[in-house]
């Protein structure tokens, strides 16, 4: 097999075990483990972070948001800051879900 476009490849197993040690570690100290999906974007492995009890996410665009929300995410961090053309977006998200976003002042 020839990939022609630029695909994730995982070593399941691994992942899964990685995700486990992240929320064990998490749960340890008491922290919100809001892993980000930035590399990923994936549905399915946003089912992995779910089976554990991860319930709290972070993506890097309104666009990543809407596709997790689509997929059941109900709390999402844009881990990017505000572009206000994207605010009518991000105020459709926040009727049925928890979305937090950046905020930049200038100096």
């Amino acid at each position: 097999m020839k990939l022609k476009k630029p695909t994730l490849l995982l070593d399941k197993k691994k992942c899964l075990s990685n995700i486990q040690k992240m929320k064990i570690k998490a749960d340890k100290h008491n922290l919100i483990f809001r892993p980000h999906f930035k590399t990923h974007q994936s549905a399915k492995v946003g089912e992995w972070y779910r089976e554990t009890g991860v319930n709290k996410i972070t993506v890097s665009s309104v666009s990543m948001a809407k596709y997790f929300y689509n997929n059941g995410w109900k709390d999402i961090t844009i881990a990017f800051p505000l572009n206000f053309a994207e605010v009518e977006d991000i105020n459709q998200l926040a009727i049925e879900t928890n979305i937090n976003v950046l905020v930049s002042f200038p100096n």
